[in-house]
């Protein structure tokens, strides 16, 4: 009876045994990772589980814990950190992410599901103590990929944390099947192979979804896209420009793009030494000789125009010509005679550059820069108003109609021009152009010029809605406080003046200007002893105008 009793036992414990091996997949665990994202400064934004789907980094895992990061990584099964590199693609709905991890060559990615489940299937969602599930049946999205609805709604629901969005689900021999969502009454998993879908374009910087992270955005496989989307990130962190130039020379080694992205970022850090040998690499593998050496020639140039300091002796006005001229030679482009014109510029030659610049304008490069460019040039050779304006004019000119903001800038030259020569009015048509073309909100600097020359041309009201939006672009500039005081002052605003240049006595208690203006409002107001002392003030801080005004009011 004992002998039976323990047989009994011992297959009791056999079929136990048996059902809990039965229980989980073949390599439960294979290729699980905990992804954990973060804002700047390290404040934890999201947490969930992803996994590994090959040797080259590449993670699923749900996109929710990216939005609003700036930064993640993944925790392996041995408790090492690995670096979220790259976003492939991602997509709000499924909650599903694809992306890159550093350092995953000793990892074991896990296996990928050949054949697709089918209710009622038992299928397994994997965390650190994995679940096994019933496959209730599934939807087909795309016409291609399966959403697969999960059973077992009370043990997920019920415990959120253990079982996190972007848990791999996997079928019994631990293969793949999708990714789980237990978002909404609904608990699922996408598709896997939905992955495919989420491939980097030359858009991808712009996408709504990927634009809620700053971490990196892969680029494209293909060329075109790739320069897109390169482009796209210069207006990205630094350092992410820079992985992304890196990225591109290792896809397209032999084109010139990412060569010149990275020496142009590395130069402006101070690291012209880096940027030099990556133009000279440039040089040596590009196909295309000519646009290397052009690219040479223009970082150069604009390092050495742009940020003398610190100075890299190698880097010269006259190598970067000797830069352009082997670009000529191989190919004379215009593009590359505008080029010579700069440098010369530059170089104070501004005779050859104009002559370089008008010569231009008959190629086939004609454009509005090339006038622009030779409007300076006869600025610093002191010639007459008249030609430097006709040159300015044929820059406008040669804007294509309707006008977009690419001629912005040369509204505003043209602009100066007139104010320059006292055609005020044409001044503020030509500035009102320009702020309206512009993409940007124009600086307070700006409004407080246009400002000025409408004071000149007596359009008052003009002058004070354009001080009134410098004040509110930089309202701690008492400058621009004092000039509102003046505005009002000009106007018969005597209460609007004071008021105006207390505030800029306020930010400033030793500028001259405010207290002379709030002196005459006061006398204007018949405050004289209040308004005298004031322009006594003004006086001995130094205004000259102040004593005139005394002797009048006494």
């Amino acid at each position: 009876m004992k002998d039976i009793r323990k047989f009994y036992i011992i297959m009791a414990l056999l079929l136990v045994s048996c059902f809990t091996a039965g229980a989980q997949p073949k390599s439960a665990t294979q290729g699980l990772l905990t992804l954990k994202t973060y804002k700047r400064g390290g404040k934890p934004v999201g947490t969930a589980y992803g996994v590994l789907i090959d040797r080259n980094g590449t993670v699923l895992s749900s996109w929710s814990p990216f939005n609003g990061a700036d930064s993640a990584v993944v925790v392996d099964g041995a408790g090492r950190s690995h670096s979220v590199e790259k976003i492939y693609g991602a997509n709000e709905l499924y909650d599903f992410a694809k992306f890159s991890i550093a350092g995953a060559s000793s990892l074991t990615p896990i296996a990928l599901a050949k054949s697709l489940p089918a209710a009622p299937a038992k299928l397994w969602v994997i965390t650190k103590k994995p679940l096994a599930v019933n496959l209730s049946r599934s939807e087909k999205f795309m016409t291609k990929y399966n959403y697969y609805v999960l059973g077992n709604k009370t043990e997920l629901m019920n415990d959120k944390l253990a079982y996190p969005n972007g848990s791999p689900v996997v079928n019994e021999k631990g293969e793949l099947v999708g990714v789980y969502n237990n978002g909404g009454s609904t608990l699922s998993a996408t598709d896997y192979r939905y992955a495919d879908e989420l491939i980097p374009s030359g858009l991808s910087m712009n996408s709504p979804t990927l634009r809620q992270t700053t971490i990196r955005k892969a680029l494209p496989n293909d060329l075109k896209g790739a320069q897109l989307a390169l482009m796209l990130a210069a207006d990205g962190p630094t350092a992410d420009y820079i992985a992304a130039a890196k990225d591109f020379i290792g896809m397209f080694p032999s084109e010139t793009d990412g060569y010149s992205a990275l020496a142009g970022a590395l130069w402006r850090q101070g690291k012209t030494a880096e940027a030099d040998k990556v133009l000279q690499d440039c040089v040596a593998k590009a196909k295309d000789k000519a646009t290397a050496h052009y690219n040479y020639a223009r970082e150069m140039w604009q390092k050495t125009a742009m940020m003398p300091e610190p100075p890299y002796p190698a880097w010269t006005y006259d190598k970067a010509m000797q830069e352009v001229d082997a670009a000529y030679k191989i190919n004379p482009l215009p593009i590359y005679d505008e080029m010579r014109g700069k440098i010369d510029y530059s170089k104070g030659n501004y005779d050859e550059a104009y002559k370089k610049f008008m010569s231009l304008t008959t190629s086939s490069i004609r454009n509005a820069d090339l006038f622009y460019e030779a409007a300076q040039c006869r600025q610093q050779m002191k010639a007459s108003d008249e030609e430097v304006l006709a040159l300015l004019d044929s820059a406008v000119c040669a804007c294509d109609t309707p006008y977009t903001t690419i001629a912005a800038p040369y509204f505003y030259a043209r602009g100066e021009q007139y104010g320059k020569m006292g055609k005020y009015r044409d001044a503020m048509l030509d500035m009102y152009r320009y702020e309206m073309l512009s993409t940007t909100m124009p600086t307070a600097a700006f409004y407080y010029e246009r400002e000025q020359v409408e004071i000149k041309g007596r359009i008052y009201q003009g002058a004070l809605n354009d001080i009134n939006r410098a004040v509110v672009l930089d309202r701690n500039n008492a400058q621009l406080w004092a000039e509102k005081a003046n505005v009002h002052l000009k106007v018969g605003q005597n209460d609007e003046a004071i008021k105006a240049a207390d505030i800029a006595i306020q930010l400033d208690s030793e500028y001259a200007s405010p207290y002379l203006v709030k002196g005459l409002a006061q006398c204007q107001n018949g405050n004289k002893t209040e308004g005298l002392q004031n322009l006594e003030k003004a006086k001995s801080l130094g205004d000259t105008q102040a004593d005139g005004f005394i002797t009048k009011f006494k």
